[in-house]
């Protein structure tokens, strides 16, 4: 009986911060949820994520931001475009090659680092050598990993090198055979150096591969308008490894959903890679799924969306249930002042308080903490 005067109590609260946007549509909540909040209210505080109005990155002049990740020290990377557009019909001519002017490569450092506090820049490199950013991350050894979607290739960088160690795919020359990439968007590495490829905007595949850069194997088909299956994708955009769960978890952008797969890693659950695991992000629950980024501090999965609604939240927390717990980063009025907004990436702190999200429109970086508020729900009598 307490459980059920408790939900009604939530479904009525419209007066109440219950009536903020992420918490619209509570009818449809599901038990688990609805047990989840009631335990949250019971402790009398609910932690959500709130924009820190004081971080800004206006300083580094940045150019469309396509990338963020964390190193262990929790220093923030920045992969940027400076001044390269992404025009269809200028960047790139017929079968995905890049036109002559796009192959002169951008002119400013392209990788930013910077204090994760005040975005004070700490080092910055990448000049004259890249095309078209894409993806960035950090694995497990502060190795850095980028894609350029201009040069359909993908790049290791060592700590504290500029120059790859390791690179994948033939510069300029899109494919979709063993040693081609056209447009690859991201990479997930796994701590036996074991990683994985999204690629991309024209193959709908991902691919995994040995520490050495060996392929492995790969999956995924273009979706072409037919029946939807776990292996139907349309622009595979952001990867993210869940590696206590042997899973790789992929962004199927046009398709609104996000997928997790088996990663088939050596202490994993000994399916096979590649094998269906679960739906994370069910299809068309926030739109298209530009980002997903696992916060292992808290076992959770956050993601970036286009949005649906005018003041849509710009990104979701999930559970690994495929559960949607929290709604955040809101278009807002003062948002609104810097124009047209896309998150097209974010990550999580190593300690799971702070959130950074690429604004590749607003040209810039947001920064959110999680923090503790008070729930006050109507009295009643």
């Amino acid at each position: 009986m307490l459980f059920l005067h408790l939900t009604a109590c939530l479904l009525l609260a419209s007066s109440s911060v219950l009536a903020q946007p992420q918490y619209f549509g509570m009818d449809t909540w599901s038990p688990q949820q609805i047990a989840a909040y009631l335990d949250q209210y019971r402790q009398g505080m609910l932690a959500t994520p709130e924009e820190d109005v004081n971080f800004s990155t206006d300083h580094l002049g940045l150019g469309t931001v396509s990338a963020v990740d964390v190193d262990s020290n929790g220093d923030l990377f920045i992969f940027h475009r400076a001044d390269r557009p992404w025009d269809y019909g200028n960047t790139f001519g017929a079968n995905n090659v890049l036109t002559k002017e796009a192959q002169t490569p951008v002119a400013s450092d392209t990788i930013v680092k910077v204090n994760p506090d005040d975005a004070r820049l700490i080092t910055s490199f990448g000049k004259n050598f890249f095309n078209v950013p894409h993806g960035l991350k950090v694995d497990s050894n502060d190795n850095l990993w980028v894609t350029d979607v201009g040069r359909h290739q993908v790049f290791r960088f060592p700590e504290n090198s500029t120059t790859p160690d390791l690179t994948l795919g033939e510069k300029f020359r899109p494919g979709s055979d063993d040693s081609h990439f056209c447009k690859p968007t991201d990479v997930a590495v796994a701590s036996t150096g074991e990683f994985f490829v999204s690629d991309g905007y024209c193959n709908s595949r991902v691919l995994k591969y040995s520490k050495e850069g060996k392929l492995i194997t790969q999956w995924g088909t273009p979706s072409n308008g037919g029946r939807l299956t776990p292996f139907s994708l349309n622009i595979p955009h952001s990867l993210t490894l869940i590696e206590k769960f042997d899973l790789v978890c992929v962004a199927d952008r046009e398709n609104q959903r996000s997928l997790c797969y088996n990663a088939g890693l050596p202490n994993g659950n000994g399916y096979k890679a590649g094998s269906f695991n679960r739906t994370l992000i069910p299809q068309g629950d926030i739109g298209k799924v530009f980002a997903i980024y696992y916060n292992s501090a808290d076992n959770t999965v956050i993601a970036s969306s286009d949005g649906q609604v005018q003041y849509p939240a710009r990104a979701a927390t999930y559970n690994l249930a495929g559960e949607q717990t929290d709604e955040w980063a809101n278009i807002t009025p003062r948002s609104a002042q810097y124009g047209s907004s896309l998150i097209h990436d974010l990550c999580a702190s190593p300690d799971g308080r702070h959130f950074y999200l690429a604004d590749l429109l607003q040209q810039r970086v947001l920064r959110y903490t999680m923090t503790e508020r008070p729930i006050y729900l109507p009295r009643f009598k």
